[in-house]
């Protein structure tokens, strides 16, 4: 169509469209070197596995030279494969993402096998994970698995151990765990017994032996029976105290509850947790049983486990309803405020509240006033 044109005029469509070719060459040499899109380590770990913005920016930080998401994307398709629920999946990138950059054939598999030769199920497999993602790291955490479901006796029991204190599948089972459990069998308690204390108290079975005998020599002396069920409550209460500490305790519960300590340890002898308590809340729920409900040191001393009964929640709100309650001659004068407290808050509500809404309707409110820590609505006497 140009031939048809002046010289001229060709001469200058000519020129124009070598123009245009140049610049759609440029444009297009500059789009194709343009970069990819940059991955953004902390934007994944959001969008593709579930983590809250604080918690992705927190775990960014464990993986510097993660550059794309093709391993992290095929750990997670594995670990969905295997049945790894996607919450148990951002609970574990959560405490230690650095499981995302491992390679899925040499490491994740292998470590599955060897947790399924344990006999745990897909889903237990999956809460392990959620709280221990380190159970994939090494290959000497899951023998230590091994020993605390053969010495617990069920999954169930292992989690919660595992929950209480995660240093456990990655501490040396030769060097505190096995020698304090042999300890504790040398005096005197099953297998059953020990079972329970590492339950309640995990930690403790990480000391140095020597830490533990302390801690049992320390229950010696306040004269527990090394057979009786206070002995295990003594030793959890000594280790969270520590030793060197009930003596002070001792000297100190002499003191708020003016007896001698004889009849201290008599106490301590039913509740070994007396020892835990502070001397603070101690002192104030000392002194609101003696002067506010009128008990004497040895009405205390008989039942003192009620000193660990919380003030706020417990033994200032029921004292209140029961002083309303007598006020109407609808309890006796002389009920026994330790009954009235030990009982569970379903029954005490059942029995001490609404038995009475009808005499006194505005009592539910008041209670749940007095338990929120405020002063209850006056209620006509």
């Amino acid at each position: 169509m140009l031939r048809f044109l002046p010289a001229v005029r060709a001469g200058a469509a000519a020129t124009s469209i070598h123009r245009l070719l140049l610049l759609y060459s440029t444009s297009t040499c500059t789009t194709s070197a343009s970069p990819a899109a940059q991955f953004v380590v902390e934007d994944y770990l959001a969008t593709s596995c579930g983590l809250t913005p604080e918690q992705a920016r927190r775990a960014s930080r464990y993986l510097p030279s993660l550059k794309s998401n093709v391993k992290p994307d095929a750990v997670r398709a594995f670990l969905s494969g295997i049945g790894i629920s996607k919450a148990d999946v951002a609970a574990a990138v959560s405490r230690d993402p650095r499981f995302l950059c491992f390679d899925v054939d040499k490491t994740l598999t292998p470590r599955i096998a060897q947790l399924r030769d344990l006999g745990l199920s897909p889903p237990q497999i999956s809460r392990l994970i959620s709280i221990v993602p380190d159970i994939l790291f090494g290959s000497s955490r899951i023998p230590r698995l091994a020993f605390y479901l053969s010495f617990l006796g069920c999954y169930d029991k292992v989690h919660t151990a595992i929950r209480r204190s995660n240093l456990y599948l990655g501490q040396d089972l030769e060097g505190a765990v096995k020698p304090n459990i042999a300890f504790l069998q040398q005096c005197g308690l099953s297998v059953s017994e020990i079972a329970k204390l590492l339950l309640r108290v995990p930690r403790m079975f990480l000391l140095e032996t020597e830490r533990v005998k302390e801690i049992v020599l320390c229950a010696d002396k306040l004269g527990l029976s090394r057979h009786s069920s206070m002995f295990k409550a003594a030793l959890e209460t000594i280790y969270s105290t520590s030793p060197r500490r009930v003596s002070s305790k001792l000297d100190f519960l002499k003191k708020a509850l003016g007896c001698s300590e004889p009849e201290v340890r008599t106490a301590v002898h039913k509740f070994p947790t007396i020892l835990a308590l502070t001397e603070d809340n101690l002192s104030h729920t000392m002194e609101f049983l003696r002067t506010e409900v009128g008990m004497d040191t040895e009405d205390i001393l008989r039942r003192p486990n009620m000193l660990a009964y919380s003030m706020k929640n417990r033994l200032v709100p029921r004292h209140y309803v029961l002083k309303v309650l007598k006020t109407k001659g609808l309890v006796n004068e002389d009920i026994d405020f330790y009954n009235v407290v030990r009982i569970t808050e379903n029954r005490f509500k059942v029995r001490f509240v609404e038995r009475y809404l009808e005499i006194v309707p505005r009592l539910e409110v008041a209670y749940a006033a007095a338990c929120a820590g405020q002063v209850p609505p006056e209620i006509q006497q």
